[in-house]
């Protein structure tokens, strides 16, 4: 149920311009019947094409679509997806249904509750003024991750962590970790996720910080020996003998309400303490490049933080700026 009238709702469905709520997307054509719809990534990459099967009024639409954004989705068949919202007393009631082989079947399975939580957000003011930035939080307390705090990290990114980008929640953090293939990952679900990263916490062989403000987490860092960072060494193309005695700062998530208040300063700080307490001589970080504006374009961590905390540049990519800082 959704606090937002339907035609309120219907209009963040069909409406142009960017969906942040569905996967950063921009529907380019027409959501009429028979009308052809292209789906945009920001760098201007089809994600999805789609072919609007049907039409009702009030508000229901049908579509015919294949993902394009990782091979094993555009080799499936095409998928049917329907869009049904109806009137009800406190304002909407949002079904979304589909037909799909897998890996279409099971990635919708692991997203579906996401998107619609991201239309809630994106249709409801009040949702959305929930979750804004508080204007004190209290005293911040950095906690490891050990294997006793499992079910807070499980908390955490089950409850907390993306609610105002629900689309990312799938992620649990395994990305910092995945030696597969971008387009392998791709058809990787929540519930897989959630359960390697576990297992990976109760292992030890996860080394992450928790920013916990009146007994709850509300801010994650994950960091560790960048050689043990498979997903690092993978996304940035680096070679075990260049990472030697080196550690990285792989990634940040803080809750909504208490961003820029410092969270994620205080947890770099801990894990370069963390870091350098283990012998590693240089510390590495990936922001990305000056330009990025968004929370989530800044998951790396931003370059002022960097810059900051004595962080220099050392190597340039294309989306990002490798920074190191020398501990000994």
């Amino acid at each position: 149920d959704i606090a937002a009238a339907p035609d309120v709702v219907w209009g963040q469905l069909v409406a142009p311009g960017l969906r942040h709520w569905y996967f950063n997307l921009t529907p380019e054509g027409d959501f009429t019947p028979g009308g052809h719809i292209r789906w945009l990534g920001s760098r201007g990459d089809v994600a999805e094409e789609s072919d609007v099967i049907d039409v009702e009024s009030p508000h229901r639409i049908s579509l015919r679509t294949r993902f394009l954004f990782a091979p094993p989705f555009a080799a499936a068949p095409p998928h049917e997806m329907t869009w049904e919202v109806s009137a009800i007393e406190a304002g909407s009631q949002v079904r979304m249904s589909w037909e799909a082989e897998d890996p279409v079947h099971s990635l919708m399975q692991s997203q579906g509750a996401s998107l619609i939580q991201g239309l809630r957000l994106a249709a409801d003011p009040v949702a959305r003024a929930a979750l804004e930035r508080l204007p004190e939080i209290g005293d911040v307390e950095i906690v490891d991750v050990t294997p006793d705090r499992v079910s807070t990290y499980q908390h955490f990114f089950d409850d907390i962590a993306f609610r105002d980008f629900p689309a990312w929640q799938d992620c649990y953090c395994m990305e910092t970790h995945q030696a597969e293939s971008e387009e392998e990952a791709g058809v990787r679900t929540a519930a897989a996720n959630r359960r390697e990263m576990s297992e990976g916490i109760e292992q030890r062989k996860v080394t992450a910080l928790l920013a916990m403000v009146g007994g709850e987490p509300v801010g994650w860092c994950n960091y560790g020996e960048t050689t043990r960072l498979a997903g690092v060494m993978r996304r940035f193309k680096l070679e075990a003998a260049s990472q030697k005695g080196v550690g990285s700062v792989a990634c940040f998530v803080i809750a909504s309400p208490y961003r820029g208040h410092g969270v994620a300063s205080q947890l770099l700080d801990a894990a370069i303490e963390r870091l350098r307490a283990r012998g590693v001589r240089e510390i590495e970080a990936y922001p990305p490049r000056a330009g990025e504006e968004t929370p989530q374009g800044n998951y790396r961590g931003p370059l002022e933080m960097y810059l900051r905390a004595g962080f220099e540049p050392y190597r340039e990519l294309e989306r990002n700026v490798v920074m190191r800082k020398k501990l000994a």
